[in-house]
């Protein structure tokens, strides 16, 4: 609308624009100069508002927001009765009544005549909204993640079996709740009890939508497990499994070859590692891209028993490490040094500690949920303390000779007024570490926050965003980059130069600041307007901290993060169909019937079509550059470019296997396929 007018420290120097996004494409947009989304529609507001016109020179019109704007409301008499009065009043600008489409038609005559603004729209308010509300916002994400894991399984039935009807219920249900006042944070007590109830019933539905698949895809057998990796890149990790698969299991190892879409690929078989942690089991996977699994029993070893046991404060104690990395840390979860083994260098400045959670005193000038101020970064409460800590150890002195699947160390801390369990693992193979963590929050007017500074100058930082990334400058030379003191982020954050780089992964939080070689990320607020309960009570979160030698492109930050936010799918009791044997007796994987060939290229979208004809496919182009591909199917079909709202657009290609696609920065593709 108009909000930008609200900006703290920079006037927007326009009105009336072409917005030009990462992917070059532009959109018509118009600031009602008014600066307000509740217009009297008098001479009062509509004089100021024609001065403020920034385009008056060469435009004759603008738009009016008039009536009771806020909350759903309109135009009443008197509006309507004073605009009318206005269309011909001297001294006043002439009013004239109509729709908002006819005006973007005259204006878009003129477009070629209009200013352009390259890049993001920042508002300088409401900052806060990228972290109150935290669980709402982890289930909203949550929600999305497997909700496109049905869409996945269900597309590899005939399409007549797809549960469109439900799907559209949980979808909708869940856009429901992205109402501008729940999702932001700024709603009333009652909306979020609501929301948490959604949240968890389409998480509940959407778990017996993947279960009912597995049962339509897959054959019966008690003894297998079968794991799926939704994403274009390959998963090499560690997967929670079921405590029945303790005796030890066999799994491809992924180094074989790939087959053609929807058909098995050669593939040697490897054991999977195994791990049990007091009542938890762990497994080391690898799992190409876009491809099942099965993971059977197989008198392979048994897991190695971990269990937790205090430790003293001891630096040597306090360490975790691989071969790759050393994480060496403080008995309040600080990490006072991480050395890179590989890279020979240090990853955390000299004397500087990451993973330092800090309490702020949080009282915006004004809109409580809304806001939070930059003088808040002055306003420091105190730091994480330490009350015990514990370490993940070989329970038999025999299997300490094998590598772990994950090590870990265990943090009880005391913060404010609250209480936090922090659990680091550090995996084999891996530079990542995984902050799990626990919050008993009792706070109010508080904000907290964690600080990773890192051994890396880089004058840019690289944020995700829906569907592409930004690069944001880390310095505050002018009014506008110091206003950008917290910016929203999706799944990760990353600070590189050409050598050495490092990320901050999420699972459900968007407020991030990355200034100088500082990485920070937004946790939890105590808000008390509109909700006097904001937040308190128990949260569950997860963030990881990874360096990486080399630039962003080429490094593990992307498939992490996208590993992070929604793991392999387990279906458990399911065994790959008889086809899908490529060595004897346990190792045998499928790949997904569609899959995207291209460095950069993302599978975002597999679905039924909403007229209930074809798939639709959402192909984007993740690295920002021109990037050429392929599109393959597991058996021949007609390939139709459509457009967003899945309008054919262009003739289709004639039908075959492998469809060659070539996307511009950050594009987004919609295809419809049909066999």
């Amino acid at each position: 609308t108009q909000k930008l007018s609200w900006n703290q420290w920079n006037d927007f120097p326009h009105t009336t624009f072409r917005w030009r996004g990462i992917d070059g494409s532009e959109v018509l947009a118009h600031f009602p100069p008014e600066n307000t989304y509740n217009s009297p529609l008098d001479p009062e507001a509509l004089l100021p508002g024609a001065e403020n016109f920034r385009e008056k020179g060469y435009l004759e019109e603008f738009l009016s927001l008039f009536g009771v704007g806020d909350g759903g409301g309109g135009p009443k008499e008197e509006h309507l009765e004073t605009g009318r009065r206005c269309a011909d009043l001297e001294g006043s600008p002439r009013v004239s009544f109509g729709r908002a489409d006819a005006f973007f038609a005259r204006l878009r005559e003129r477009a070629d005549q209009l200013p352009v603004w390259s890049g993001e729209l920042y508002l300088e308010l409401h900052r806060g909204t990228l972290t109150s509300q935290a669980a709402v916002k982890r289930g909203n994400r949550a929600c999305e993640q497997r909700l496109r894991a049905v869409e996945l399984l269900w597309s590899m039935r005939p399409l007549e079996e797809y549960p469109a009807a439900a799907l559209d219920r949980l979808w909708k249900t869940l856009l429901l709740h992205q109402f501008h006042d729940i999702l932001p944070g700024t709603s009333i007590t009652r909306a979020y009890g609501r929301t948490r109830e959604a949240h968890a019933a389409i998480q509940r539905e959407a778990a017996a939508l993947i279960a009912e698949a597995g049962e339509r895809l897959f054959p019966s057998d008690p003894g297998a497990l079968t794991l799926f990796d939704p994403h274009e890149t390959a998963f090499d990790g560690v997967v929670e499994l079921p405590g029945d698969c303790a005796d030890g299991a066999k799994a491809s190892d992924g180094a074989g070859g790939r087959g053609e879409a929807g058909t098995p690929g050669a593939a040697s078989s490897a054991a999977c590692r195994l791990q049990s942690e007091e009542g938890a089991l762990v497994a080391a996977v690898r799992i190409p891209a876009f491809t099942f699994v099965e993971v059977r029993p197989a008198g392979a070893p048994p897991p190695v028993a971990c269990a937790w046991r205090p430790v003293s404060a001891d630096p040597d104690r306090l360490r975790l490490e691989n071969g790759l990395v050393r994480y060496e840390f403080g008995p309040s979860g600080a990490l006072r040094r991480g050395w890179d083994e590989e890279a020979e260098r240090e990853i955390l400045p000299d004397g500087a500690a990451g993973n330092l959670l800090t309490l702020y005193e949080d009282r915006p000038n004004d809109w409580d949920a809304w806001d939070v101020d930059l003088f808040a970064e002055s306003a420091v409460v105190g730091h994480a303390r330490g009350l015990g800590c514990e370490r993940l150890e070989m329970a038999d002195a025999a299997a300490r000779g094998r590598p772990p699947v994950r090590q870990g160390l265990r943090f009880r801390l005391a913060i404010g007024e609250s209480e936090v369990t922090q659990t680091v693992f550090l995996p084999e193979g891996s530079r990542r570490l995984d902050f799990v963590t626990e919050v008993d929050w009792r706070e109010r007017h508080r904000w907290l926050r964690v600080l990773f500074p890192v051994a890396v100058e880089g004058g840019e930082a690289t944020h995700e965003v829906q569907y592409g990334r930004l690069r944001r400058p880390t310095h505050a030379n002018t009014s506008w980059e110091r206003a950008r003191f917290e910016v929203a982020a999706q799944r990760w954050v990353d600070l590189s130069s050409a050598d050495y780089g490092a990320a901050l992964l999420n699972d459900g939080k968007y407020g991030h600041r990355v200034r100088e070689n500082r990485l920070e990320l937004s946790l939890l607020r105590a808000p008390t307007y509109p909700d006097p309960d904001c937040d308190r009570g128990r949260h569950r979160f997860t963030y990881a901290f990874l360096p990486h030698p080399g630039p962003l492109d080429g490094s593990p930050v992307v498939a992490d993060a996208l590993a992070l936010n929604l793991p392999p799918i387990l279906l458990r009791g399911r065994s790959l169909p008889p086809g899908a044997e490529r060595a004897a007796g346990t190792g045998r994987l499928l790949t997904y019937p569609v899959r995207v060939e291209g460095d950069g290229l993302r599978l975002a979208v597999v679905k039924r079509s909403e007229d209930g004809r074809a798939w639709i496919l959402r192909v984007v182009e993740t690295l920002g550059r021109r990037t050429s591909g392929r599109l393959a199917f597991g058996s021949p079909g007609t390939l139709q470019p459509a457009d967003l709202l899945e309008r054919e657009i262009g003739p289709p290609a004639a039908a075959r296997r492998e469809f060659a696609v070539t996307l511009e920065p950050f594009e987004i593709r919609t295809y419809a396929w049909t066999r």
